[in-house]
């Protein structure tokens, strides 16, 4: 059975003159054990389609399903933790006390929710800093503390957005492995984030937001597969630049020259030899694995370059 299914899913907020569109016809299923990230410019959805799947909202259209249950329904909420951001947690209890509480939702024992606790503490580094309240944290204990509380009422899915900003490097790289241990167990994570580093070494698949619609749903290890080469260009024209990009699909430019994606055949060498032959000097070339940022920057830019 699919985690989460989402089948044509439009929202939209106020009306008359004052309707906003937020997502717009979007459709994707993932399945457990996924690490699927969602990435866009800012007002592209990304948080609206959390928060349809976490429950939080309902479509103005279409399907958002859990384990085959309506997302918003009591059963469906159970199974799936969500870190919202900011996170929205009450300031007078301390970080044991509303963990407690969220375990109390899920644990059927006493001892079922000390463990629970106990595991979830260790499990986003919490322990530090466990027995304060949680009006007198940093932004960064703020954040381990959602992703805490996101896996202790998530046992089918946890739903994260930009739980991972603000969050030390140090901190940061053992909180992904963490994540990515326990995707191995089954639970889908869904997270957003505009930390595209982090989603490349983290993510399994990622979904492209835009003007709340999907561009883009791409497996990394593809993304990965591909090559692009990059060649910094000085003293050329645009008119002959323009027929070196004409000869390579999908060739865009650059703030310093050209950016080639190396598929249907084409290699750097035949790129520096196009240049060659349009007399354009090239100050320096490297081939580097295609990027998030890539198809981020052509899904706003409405360009296909690298699309």
């Amino acid at each position: 059975m699919k985690c989460i299914e989402c089948r044509g899913v439009t929202r939209t907020f106020g009306a008359g003159a004052r309707k906003r569109v937020a997502l717009h016809d979007c459709s994707f299923v993932a399945d457990p054990g996924e690490i699927v990230g969602v990435v866009g410019p800012n007002g592209a959805g990304k948080t609206t389609l959390l928060r349809l799947v976490a429950g939080e909202i309902l479509p103005t259209a279409g399907d958002v399903l859990v384990l085959g249950r309506r997302a918003a329904t009591r059963s469906a909420r159970r199974v799936v933790g969500f870190a919202s951001d900011p996170p929205l947690t009450p300031a007078e209890l301390t970080c044991l006390e509303w963990l407690s509480y969220l375990a109390s939702h899920r644990a059927g024992s006493r001892q079922e929710r000390a463990r629970l606790v106990t595991w979830a503490v260790g499990f986003a580094e919490v322990s530090d800093f466990a027995g304060r309240r949680i009006g007198t944290l940093s932004r960064g204990m703020h954040q381990r503390l959602a992703l805490a509380a996101a896996a202790v009422a998530g046992s089918a899915a946890l739903v994260l957005d930009e739980t991972l900003s603000g969050v030390d490097p140090l901190v940061q790289r053992r909180l992904r492995f963490q994540i990515a241990r326990l995707a191995a167990t089954g639970r889908l994570i869904l997270i957003a984030s505009h930390d595209l580093g982090a989603l490349e070494r983290l993510a399994t698949r990622v979904l492209v937001l835009c003007g709340g619609r999907v561009r883009a749903d791409e497996r990394m290890a593809d993304l990965m597969a591909q090559r692009v080469a990059e060649l910094t260009l000085s003293g050329s024209s645009l008119a002959s630049v323009d027929r070196v990009l004409q000869r390579f699909t999908g060739a865009v430019r650059t703030g310093h020259g050209v950016a080639v994606p190396l598929r249907c055949g084409a290699t750097v060498e035949q790129v520096l030899a196009a240049c060659g032959e349009e007399r354009i000097p090239v100050a320096a070339s490297r081939v580097r694995y295609r990027a998030l940022e890539d198809i981020l920057v052509a899904a706003a830019g409405g360009e296909e370059g690298l699309a």
